[in-house]
């Protein structure tokens, strides 16, 4: 019993683990933040002391979704379409960097209340996205 007791116990722990190991961006994006296309924007995070790399991307997606059907989803539930895109950014950022400069520019005119952005980090089994979304605006 207490071998079984140990082996449930040990799954939390290496779930916490994996959570420990999410990268913490430390930008303080306002809620409903305008950024200016053709400005840059200085992405930073907490720098660790290791030798590999993360893919860092940006996303964006609808405020509100379209709605797809009204009850083909589980259970007779909707089904939305946010129209998301991802766009990779670099391949390799090392972790050690602290900060990424992204030129910003709108994904297929994606600018305004409408469309959300937002950065996304993957490395190894572990992925983690900004908490924050925001808006673009197009160039003048």
């Amino acid at each position: 019993m207490t071998r079984s007791l140990m082996k449930l116990l040990a799954i939390p722990a290496a779930l916490l683990a994996g959570a420990a190991q999410a990268i913490q961006f430390t930008n303080d994006i306002p809620v409903d933040a305008f950024y200016q296309e053709g400005t840059d924007f200085v992405l930073k995070w907490v720098p660790e002391n290791r030798a590999d790399t993360f893919k860092l991307s940006i996303g964006s997606f609808l405020a509100e979704p379209v709605l797809v059907s009204p009850s083909g989803g589980p259970l007779g539930s909707p089904i939305y379409d946010y129209k998301g895109v991802n766009i990779v950014l670099s391949e390799a950022v090392k972790f050690t960097d602290g900060n990424f400069t992204w030129p910003v520019q709108t994904i297929d005119g994606r600018e305004g209340f409408e469309w959300f952005y937002r950065f996304g980090a993957e490395y190894g089994f572990y992925s983690a996205d900004y908490p924050r979304a925001f808006h673009l605006s197009a160039s003048p």
